[in-house]
């Protein structure tokens, strides 16, 4: 389990904030709050998960579209996605939150929010 934060330039936390329950190369849920009170955030856009190697060798990052999230709970303002892959997921340690058109997008065009670590300690016990 990883707490997710996006921080400003002067690293101070902000909203949104998500959180991702991870089984290494079995599971990832993937659950990201406010993500609709984003500067610029249009009705259209649509809300992509990708995930990546946190260090490739050739130094260029391959993102993997992992999906798109969906509302799961409009009154708590909480989007998910839930990927059960474990070929998709043996190959990233890394994944992200990013604003893309309505349908989503093939690569990420937005910035992007939310970066987690799968790899690492987790932040709880």
């Amino acid at each position: 389990i990883a707490d997710v934060f996006d921080v400003d330039s002067d690293s101070h936390t902000r909203k949104p904030f998500g959180r991702v329950f991870y089984t290494q190369s079995k599971s990832l849920v993937f659950y990201a709050f406010d993500l609709d009170h984003q500067p610029g955030v249009k009705n259209a856009s649509v809300f992509q998960v990708w995930g990546q190697k946190d260090f490739q060798s050739n130094g260029k990052p391959h993102p993997t579209n992992l999906g798109i999230l969906y509302m799961d709970s409009e009154s708590n303002r909480r989007w998910v996605l839930r990927s059960d892959d474990p070929r998709q997921l043996s190959e990233i340690d890394a994944v992200f939150v990013t604003v893309e058109p309505h349908g989503g997008s093939q690569k990420p065009t937005g910035k992007p929010l939310l970066y987690a670590l799968l790899r690492k300690e987790a932040n709880h016990p």
